[in-house]
């Protein structure tokens, strides 16, 4: 069975959502939502 291809996101992306989070815009799980990430610790 394969597993499922992995996205990657470019450091300006993941800048943007650390900037997010860390001002308090938006928690952790919100973030993982609405970005569809399959956890909120990633």
């Amino acid at each position: 069975m394969d597993k499922p291809d992995r996205r990657s996101f470019t450091f300006e992306f993941k800048l943007e959502v650390v900037r997010r989070y860390v001002s308090g815009e938006a928690t952790a799980l919100e973030l993982a939502r609405e970005h569809d990430l399959s956890s909120p610790k990633l």
